[in-house]
């Protein structure tokens, strides 16, 4: 892979946010009927909704590990804080890298981390008036696993601050699994540090030279506000269900308009207190929190940085693959019961299945022929998602709803290099 040219110099204000922009708030659990939604539409959201009951939120005990605290961590995000605070207190930026032990072994994942300390790096080098707070999560699911939790993270704080010493680093020990879980440890944190932003990035993805000092630089240029998110550029594995995904995608266009959880930038406000318990996916809930179907654009304060470039493999195994899936659709389903009817209906219409004509437009800009394949495989996605919302809709209905999404990681892990083959930009 190769990375674009340096884009030109840009001035670099302060992490100083600009007036916020409006946010979404999910709909209240007992809700009663809006005006200009009609009532098979008001019955439909509402029995799905409560076709899908998981715990109210992600709060699990954490152990901050940093310099200055005792060597087993502190579990009060407060003295994490109190550590990682300037003397001049300015508002900063807060990267959260979350990974668990299972995932891979120590080795793979220092090299993981040494290539996320690349990236802070250029970030420091090209806003040197922007504090960064790098925090990184190791999720566990037993005792032992817990041990080794900690001692991960050692070896991992103690990189960083070889490679990198004057970079303020926070590890967090938790339980898993769900990466909201650790977002929401982090983000404790850099709200009492007053931080104006909150990014992370996946332990699955292969980010491009200098990709997040460039998702720095727009964050800043729009005040602070709002979401940035590095382009996805897809790579196909041998796996039959990676090319044929591959195939679909290239021709259904997914909703890749927005900024993704593998790698984004959010204004603290817009994530502040942390993802509610409800919600699995990350980018899903800033999304709807963002998405203005009132203006002009309505992805507006949901911006994609085309030179802020990150690599991925799509699909996995198929049985992965078919887990993913569903875990997907119930994310979608699970906001298209909970958010106001105006947001959904633009994310249902022109994000999530936009060209599934009849229902939504016909998208001529690449032919007829084009247009009619890719409505073909929206209807196909579209009766995958009808099913599993009628799943939800029998669960509300008869009072017994799903109390949690399945967690559905690949298992094949592997890290792209320059020489991958089959690359196509997602956006």
């Amino acid at each position: 892979m190769t990375s674009e040219p340096e884009a030109p110099a840009v001035p670099r204000p302060p992490a100083r946010p600009g007036p916020p922009v409006p946010l979404n708030l999910p709909l209240a659990r007992r809700r009663r009927r809006p005006a200009g939604e009609g009532l098979l539409t008001h019955h439909l959201r509402g029995t799905m909704a409560r076709g899908f009951r998981p715990p109210e939120s992600w709060a699990v005990p954490v152990r901050y590990l940093l310099p200055g605290l005792r060597a087993d961590g502190t579990p009060r995000a407060e003295e994490a804080a109190e550590a990682l605070r300037t003397p001049a207190g300015q508002p900063g930026i807060a990267l959260v890298v979350p990974t668990y032990v299972s995932r891979v072994p120590l080795a793979r994942q220092r090299e993981w981390f040494d290539a996320l300390l690349d990236q802070a790096a250029a970030v420091a080098r090209d806003h040197p008036r922007v504090p960064l707070v790098l925090f990184v999560g190791m999720q566990w699911s037993s005792a032992e696993e817990e041990e080794e939790s900690l001692r991960r993270l050692r070896v991992l704080l103690d990189d960083a601050r070889t490679r990198l010493p004057g970079l303020r680093v926070c590890g967090l020990s938790l339980p898993g699994p769900g990466k909201p879980r650790t977002l929401n440890g982090a983000i404790a944190v850099a709200e009492l540090l007053g931080c104006a932003g909150v990014g992370w990035a996946d332990d699955d993805v292969t980010l491009e030279e200098g990709c997040l000092s460039r998702l720095v630089r727009d964050f800043l240029a729009a005040g602070c506000r709002g979401a940035v998110g590095a382009t996805k550029i897809a790579h196909t594995h041998e796996y039959a269900t990676s090319r044929l995904l591959s195939r679909a995608k290239a021709i259904a266009a997914p909703a890749t308009n927005y900024p993704h959880g593998c790698c984004i930038l959010v204004a603290t406000d817009v994530v502040a207190g942390g993802l509610p318990g409800r919600y699995v996916s990350d980018d899903g809930y800033v999304c709807f929190r963002l998405l203005d179907p009132v203006l002009p654009d309505p992805l507006t304060h949901l911006r994609l940085v085309p030179d802020a470039r990150c690599h991925y493999y799509v699909a996995g195994p198929a049985g992965e693959t078919r887990r993913r899936i569903r875990r997907l659709l119930l994310n979608h389903l699970v906001d298209v019961a909970d958010w106001p009817l105006p947001v959904v209906r633009h994310y249902f219409g022109h994000v999530l299945f936009g060209g599934m004509w009849p229902l939504t437009g016909f998208d001529s800009s690449r032919g007829a022929r084009h247009g009619l394949k890719k409505a073909l495989i929206k209807w196909l996605y579209f009766a995958w998602f009808a099913g599993i919302g009628s799943e939800l809709y029998v669960r509300g209905l008869s009072g017994r709803p799903l109390r949690g999404i399945e967690w559905a990681p690949y298992s094949d892990i592997r890290r792209l290099t320059p020489s991958s083959s089959s690359t196509r930009q997602e956006s």
